[in-house]
């Protein structure tokens, strides 16, 4: 017993020292795993707040690109070369969205749309400012184009006008006038002779005589001279009332009693007509309306009374 306490007294600091030696070993293993826990954590949180904020940025870029090409599809010009590039940005932009849809997850492309976008943003600001200048361009010519038609549509009025006047004076400078008209009943007495009659029922032929006055102006060439009687019943004299017959004065259409051929020269001419009667053709007692006609405009008018 006495040789076994000197032992045990010697084994007891050992122990102590192994039981210290392993409390500073699970000591310090806990300090390190703790430091490596914090640092694990901080580590994970810094991840998920880094995937949180690209995940935003990639919204904010997606949601731009949108609006950008919402304001693209608005602008609207008529110069061709702007459109161009116009559309050039436009297919830019939708390659831009599968990039940003693609690449969602990585920072350096989602940062580097991002610029573009900004990029596509102010090139589309000076878009815009070139279409309004062209706009405010185009309404200034429209608007000298239009003054322009406008005054050259005036002095084609003007012109037209004058033309037109010039025209009417023309006419009726033109206009070949007859003067000293004169109708006469005549009562034939043989082939050769016939005397003057105020008789209807002695009346043969009606003479319509008068004169073409000299005018330089007129044209020359063929004319028709045609009389037109109205009896007293109100009926015109013709030798038939056909189609033949029939001829335009002015703006009015009749039956014309005779009509005669002749070569106008710009010189005065001395006209006579005879109208004669059918055998069977009684004359009623009356005033009788002559009417002058060369081609189709009304020269000269006479009355003539039968009792």
């Amino acid at each position: 017993m006495e040789t076994n306490e000197p032992i045990l007294k010697e084994e007891k600091p050992k122990r102590d020292k192994l039981f210290l030696y392993l409390f500073l070993l699970m000591t310090g293993l806990c300090l390190v795993l703790s430091g490596l826990f914090w640092t694990q954590k901080a580590e994970t949180e810094t991840v998920i707040t880094e995937n949180i904020q690209i995940t935003q940025e990639s919204e904010v870029v997606k949601r731009d690109l949108q609006n950008l090409q919402t304001d693209y599809a608005m602008l609207e010009t008529n110069d061709v070369f702007l459109k161009a590039e116009i559309e050039e940005k436009k297919k830019l932009i939708e390659q831009l969205q599968r990039d940003a849809e693609k690449h969602k997850d990585d920072t350096y492309i989602i940062a580097r749309l991002k610029k573009e976008t900004k990029t596509l943003r102010d090139i589309m600001q000076h878009f815009v400012v070139e279409i309004d200048s062209l706009n405010t361009i185009n309404k200034k010519l429209v608007a000298e184009r239009d003054s322009v038609s406008t005054e050259l549509g005036s002095e084609k009025e003007k012109r037209n006008a004058l033309q037109t006047e010039k025209d009417k004076l023309f006419q009726l400078g033109s206009v070949i006038k007859s003067s000293g008209m004169k109708v006469t009943a005549l009562n034939v007495k043989s082939k050769t002779k016939a005397t003057e009659t105020t008789k209807a029922k002695r009346t043969d032929k009606i003479m319509v005589a008068f004169k073409l006055e000299e005018n330089n102006i007129a044209p020359k060439g063929p004319r028709t001279i045609y009389v037109r009687i109205v009896m007293p019943d109100g009926k015109e004299w013709c030798d038939s009332p056909d189609a033949d017959h029939l001829f335009t004065f002015g703006s009015s259409r009749g039956y014309y009693a005779m009509k005669k051929a002749l070569q106008y020269n710009n010189e005065d001419i001395s006209v006579e007509m005879l109208v004669r009667k059918k055998e069977t053709q009684e004359l009623p007692s009356g005033k009788y309306h002559v009417e002058v006609c060369l081609d189709n405009s009304p020269i000269g008018k006479a009355t003539l009374e039968l009792d």
